[in-house]
């Protein structure tokens, strides 16, 4: 757990050592730290707050992908800014959680990344998913259907939510995402959380 704040810090390291299958095994304050002590513990998961002293936490990211590969992230922030999303992505975050978000969405968030998924907060999800990208290019030759089930699948849906959100029967869900996984050929939720970022498909809403 990376955050400037001791309290966040402390309490937030609390909560999640309170849970039967999650254990923290090291906090720290800044980037620096961060570094020296994930190289020591090679943790499954970091959970990283965007707005550090000195280097920020996207930035942190960024190093941790490049030298600790193994090691999930989380981004923990106050900023609900659809570009502060596409930063951590871009710097290969695997979760997005803001601030005023509950412990159950942080939660979820960990167990969703230890489970090999992506997660994107739900306050920042809903207002990112946008209609402009239908007006894009459509690689892959996607249907419609097929677009909006890949966006939400970027977004950190499951088939289930997805199935009450497009108002379609879970089996359809699964059929559409079959389909087009097959035709871009992407292997996994992060292969589609890349593809969805490299084209545009993670964008503001229009106002």
């Amino acid at each position: 757990m990376v955050d400037d704040h001791p309290i966040i810090l402390s309490g937030v390291g609390a909560m999640i050592n309170s849970q039967e299958d999650l254990t923290i095994v090291g906090l720290a304050g800044n980037a620096d730290d961060a570094l020296e002590g994930i190289g020591k513990t090679l943790p499954d998961v970091a959970v990283v707050d965007i707005s550090l002293p000195g280097v920020n936490g996207v930035t942190l990211i960024e190093r941790l992908g490049e030298r600790f590969p193994e090691v999930s992230c989380i981004a923990l922030t106050a900023h609900e800014d659809p570009g502060c999303l596409r930063q951590v992505l871009a710097a290969g975050g695997r979760g997005f959680v803001v601030k005023r978000s509950t412990a159950t969405d942080l939660l979820q968030a960990i167990r969703c990344v230890l489970a090999g998924d992506n997660y994107v907060d739900p306050a920042l999800a809903a207002r990112i998913l946008s209609p402009r990208s239908a007006a894009q290019g459509d690689p892959g030759n996607l249907s419609e259907r097929e677009r909006s089930v890949i966006q939400l699948v970027a977004l950190g849906y499951s088939n289930k939510e997805i199935s009450s959100r497009l108002n379609l029967s879970i089996k359809t869900i699964e059929t559409y995402r079959t389909r087009a996984t097959e035709k871009l050929e992407l292997r996994s939720r992060a292969a589609i959380v890349r593809f969805a970022h490299s084209n545009g498909w993670l964008v503001e809403l229009p106002v």
